[in-house]
């Protein structure tokens, strides 16, 4: 049978979790121009899609990278990563953790 999944049409910041099983999980993320999450490691396989805007992300010590709606970005687990919007419109993108090690 399916399962139908609500997440919140806004502008507004917002960080909801959409769905989480025993190994995958999707959040649906607002992010305000010019935020910036500090840097950590992915504590899973990580992918981003974004659907307005431009996610910027540093992973280790290499160049900034931005990515624009309509791309999906993949960042591998354990690796430091820098996400965050540094653009002056909003963001919005739903993340897909897929945790194979639990």
């Amino acid at each position: 049978m399916e399962k139908v999944y609500k997440y919140t049409i806004t502008n507004q910041e917002i960080f909801e979790n959409i769905f989480k099983d025993e190994k995958l999980l999707m959040n649906h993320v607002v992010i305000p121009p010019g935020k910036v999450f500090p840097r950590h490691p992915t504590d899973a396989t990580v992918y981003a899609l974004i659907t307005q805007g431009e996610l910027s992300i540093t992973i280790e010590d290499n160049a900034t990278k931005t990515f624009k709606a309509g791309q999906l970005v993949n960042i591998p687990k354990g690796l430091n990563s820098e996400l965050g919007n540094k653009s002056d419109t909003t963001l919005e993108l739903f993340v897909v953790k897929y945790e194979y090690d639990l």
